[in-house]
């Protein structure tokens, strides 16, 4: 019998990128598909953004319809619902964190403009 409530694995989240497709709009540099070692998982289509120094990954999400058409925010872009998301913020900044460094490993100019402490204050500020 398997125990489903025992503890996460404590540690460092181990990622690498398997692509990556640069494409600037706004804030968004490019995609990537990121592997996720220890769930032996591939996340496809995992934005890459940046702004005001700053980079971050934000997961997959699909656009908002209601009535066969997209719904529209209150600024006039498409909404867009999380298709999956991670329990605490502290989890995700690590994500985030691990998944910038992967991208720089996989594309060092993708970021050529953006100072590289940011994604690791994050990632430190997740561990405390």
């Amino acid at each position: 019998m398997h125990n489903t409530h025992a503890p996460p694995a404590q540690g460092k989240q181990r990622v690498s990128c398997k692509s990556w497709r640069r494409f600037r709009k706004n804030t968004l540099v490019g995609f990537a598909a990121i592997k996720i070692h220890d769930l032996r998982l591939i996340v496809r289509d995992v934005g890459i953004h940046e702004r005001d120094g700053r980079c971050w990954a934000q997961l997959p999400a699909k656009p908002v319809i209601k009535d066969g058409m997209p719904v529209q925010d209150n600024a006039g872009r498409l909404a867009y619902f999380p298709m999956m998301e991670f329990e605490t913020r502290a989890v995700a900044d690590a994500f985030s964190a691990a998944v910038v460094a992967a991208v720089r490993e996989t594309d060092p100019e993708a970021f050529a403009d953006v100072p590289v402490t940011r994604p690791i204050e994050a990632a430190a500020r997740a561990q405390q």
